[in-house]
């Protein structure tokens, strides 16, 4: 069983936004930008951030990481120890992991021994998917302050964790370190980082997923699905950490997946690498022939995207009343009567709410 997490209430929604905190983020970002990001008038506003930092808006996230990023990459060497802690603080508030562990590198061991840097640190880790990592800060910060139980219990959920991802679908061999995506295991401590991606409703729209009135809610969504046999994984990108989340329920030989890639990160072709990852892992790993995805018909960016990877348009909608939704599929080549036959028994045993009606072809002639 997947390690479970306490869920706390309502923070799928964004919490009220104080008014002055959100001028002063505004003002900072305007103030930045017209700054070209340079290092003197980052370092002038990286004091009073932090505290401002869970007043951001998901739309407006971007812009900064993209600055904060830039500004670290040529500016680094202007950062003191304080700054860089300020920095990597930020980093973490708004889950650029792939920053905070960049600024955490940078820090020599005495500094990476203090308490504020350490668990961050180790937090990064672990959503960036190096649980061995994550190990080793869980067991520093017990020897730094061996009064915290809960430095015990964070050591005890990652050793549960990376004995539950153990089992999972294996990535090993099909992502590679130069390529910009790879997927991890998506787990109870990514609510976060799903949060931050989910903000736009056309997700939940196109992707037939729920809205999640909070926490709690999306804490029972993902233990439902892996409860039915789904595999429900991060799409992580290297350089920005979580973009989205791809999921594939497996039926024999035969699959059901989709996938959704936050506003932010779309237009750039990582909705069809994630599936490609995902779909080579099945067919390696667990023998998957055959798979199937439903898109609506007015979504021709997605299906764009699925016949890039070779998913082909099977000419059969869905059942009425979700009949603007068509069956694409990929897989060796065979007769449309063996796919529409194959269809419904895919959907029968997954007990899926889309049901495959009869192909266009026959309906026509």
């Amino acid at each position: 069983m997947m390690p479970s997490h306490a869920p706390a209430a309502g923070a799928l929604r964004q919490p009220p936004a104080d008014t002055a905190a959100v001028t002063t983020l505004d003002a900072a970002l305007h103030a930045l930008t017209e700054a070209d990001w340079h290092a003197s008038a980052l370092l002038a506003w990286l004091p009073s951030l932090p505290g401002h930092a869970a007043t951001l808006a998901p739309p407006d996230r971007v812009s900064w990481l993209i600055g904060l990023r830039r500004c670290w990459e040529q500016h680094h060497e202007a950062f003191d120890a304080a700054a860089k802690r300020a920095l990597l603080t930020l980093a973490a508030a708004w889950a650029c992991w792939p920053l905070a562990l960049a600024v955490g590198a940078s820090l020599t061991p005495d500094q990476r021994r203090d308490p504020a840097v350490l668990a961050p640190l180790g937090r990064a880790c672990h959503l960036a998917g190096d649980i061995d990592a994550a190990l080793d800060f869980a067991v520093t910060m017990q020897f730094a302050d061996p009064g915290r139980h809960d430095h015990a219990a964070t050591y005890r959920d990652l050793l549960a964790w990376r004995d539950w991802r153990r089992g999972s679908l294996p990535m090993h061999g099909i992502a590679h370190d130069d390529e910009p995506l790879y997927l991890e295991p998506l787990g109870h401590q990514h609510l976060a980082d799903f949060r931050w991606q989910y903000y736009d409703p056309a997700i939940a729209e196109w992707c037939c997923l729920p809205r999640f009135d909070g926490d709690a809610a999306w804490h029972r969504w993902l233990d439902a699905s892996y409860a039915q046999g789904d595999r429900q994984f991060a799409v992580m990108h290297r350089s920005w950490g979580f973009i989205g989340n791809v999921g594939l329920t497996q039926y024999r030989d035969m699959g059901f997946f989709y996938y959704w890639i936050g506003r932010d990160f779309q237009g750039h072709g990582f909705g069809s690498g994630a599936a490609a990852l995902l779909l080579a892992a099945a067919h390696r790993h667990a023998g998957m022939r055959a798979c199937y995805a439903t898109v609506y018909d007015t979504n021709a960016a997605s299906r764009r995207a699925l016949e890039k990877i070779g998913f082909v348009d099977t000419g059969i909608r869905a059942v009425p009343p979700n009949g603007n939704q068509l069956f694409y599929r990929i897989g060796e080549p065979d007769a449309p009567a063996r796919i529409a036959s194959e269809l419904h028994a895919l959907t029968d045993r997954l007990e899926l709410d889309v049901r495959a009606a009869v192909p266009l072809a026959s309906s026509a002639s």
